[in-house]
């Protein structure tokens, strides 16, 4: 991959990350209802910007396009070479999602367990989102990856949602194309063919969001197959991408988005193509400029953005009950004053530091837990054995 390609994934995992979390800290610790109503100092008027909902939105629409250039795109680029690639894909994906996933499950167990019991005068856990939801049933259907297509989420720990969607785009990707892959037998091609059409057809019939994040993944995979960018200036690239996302921002909101409910997907798409534009210019762009992204500190902080993704959420939920319980039930609801944006800022550390322990324990054991997978699969199917290359023999003459 392209330097400067690479370097990009990389800023924009670990911001998406910390769009989410900002987001969702804010709606817990931050009440700026008079935003519109009352004068306020300018930080405030930024943090109302970088903190709405259409911000951490599209941030997540960023983590489908990047999925789907990655995963998808080199699903493409194997069919494409002819490879044998399905053992090693399968291999790949799943160790990557359920080292996470696992031990954030139980992470979300035992915060929301410890929260209740410690913090109930606090009244968080006792919201329609999160009260019911900790049952044994919930627990298995999100270790299937089922939360938010087929089933709720479990405990507090809702953002999960997306990473279902994802995995799901992981299995059923490469079987709908496997007819393409002429390197594989008719029978198992077109057999696995059938297994992705009706996986796709039995997790679109619940209304979830599975469906129109599946074509934005899509746009993210078949975008690494287009020869050139639609606009190759990288500056002109982003700022187009910043400018789109900010108009979303600004006009998509409230009544206008009540008023005219298309806006939602059409704004998705619309980011989702300034953004592949985007990875399109800085793929074929020369491998210089742009001092800002050279910086290692990008790839550090993109190493745990999915820990931080996974378990930032009952993090935030635990500390929104702390907080209730010392300061008051209702102290988080008021109109938002220092102590509130202080507190604010104070949980974004804290859980952004718990998110980089946490990957050390988990994400950043990835590589160990494919050896494992591949090991424990090679003895229970045994790869086909590859035929050695033949010699030829050298000859002098005839």
């Amino acid at each position: 991959m392209p330097f400067m390609l690479s370097q990009l994934i990389e800023a924009a995992r670990w911001l998406g990350a910390l769009a989410v979390l900002s987001l969702h800290v804010n709606n817990m610790f931050v009440n700026q209802a008079d935003i519109m109503s009352a004068p306020h100092a300018a930080p405030a008027y930024v943090w109302w910007f970088f903190t709405g909902s259409a911000i951490g939105h599209q941030a997540v629409v960023g983590f489908f396009v990047l999925s789907g250039w990655l995963v998808g795109g080199a699903v493409l680029a194997r069919i494409g070479r002819g490879e044998d690639f399905l053992r090693s894909y399968f291999i790949h994906r799943i160790s990557r999602v359920y080292v996470v996933l696992v031990p954030a499950l139980f992470l979300t167990l035992a915060l929301d367990a410890l929260g209740r019991g410690l913090f109930s005068d606090a009244g968080v856990y006792d919201q329609p989102a999160f009260s019911g939801h900790s049952s044994a049933g919930l627990f298995l259907a999100s270790v299937a990856n089922l939360q938010g297509i087929v089933f709720d989420h479990f405990g507090s720990n809702g953002p999960l949602w997306s990473l279902a969607c994802e995995f799901w785009y992981y299995v059923c990707f490469p079987l709908l194309l496997l007819p393409f892959a002429r390197n594989y037998a008719p029978a198992p091609r077109f057999a696995s063919f059938a297994l992705g059409l009706a996986l796709t057809a039995g997790l679109l019939a619940p209304q979830s969001w599975f469906g129109f994040g599946f074509v934005i993944w899509g746009m993210g995979a078949f975008s690494t197959r287009a020869s050139r960018p639609l606009i190759r200036s990288r500056w002109l690239a982003l700022l187009m991408l910043a400018g789109g996302v900010a108009l979303i921002r600004l006009l998509a909101r409230g009544p206008v988005l009540v008023a005219h409910p298309w806006l939602n997907p059409a704004s998705d798409l619309a980011a989702a193509a300034l953004f592949v534009n985007a990875l399109l210019a800085f793929r074929d762009a020369p491998q210089s400029g742009f001092a800002a992204l050279h910086s290692a500190f990008h790839a550090r902080l993109a190493d745990f953005s999915f820990s931080v993704y996974a378990v930032h959420m009952p993090i935030v939920i635990f500390l929104r009950a702390a907080v209730a319980h010392v300061m008051g039930r209702d102290w988080p609801l008021q109109l938002a004053t220092g102590a509130n944006y202080a507190a604010a800022l104070v949980v974004l550390g804290t859980t952004f530091a718990s998110a980089y322990l946490f990957s050390r324990l988990t994400e950043a054991k990835t590589g160990a837990a494919r050896r494992a997978l591949r090991g424990a699969l090679d003895r229970l199917a045994p790869p086909p054995a590859v035929p050695a290359p033949v010699r030829e023999r050298a000859t002098t003459g005839p």
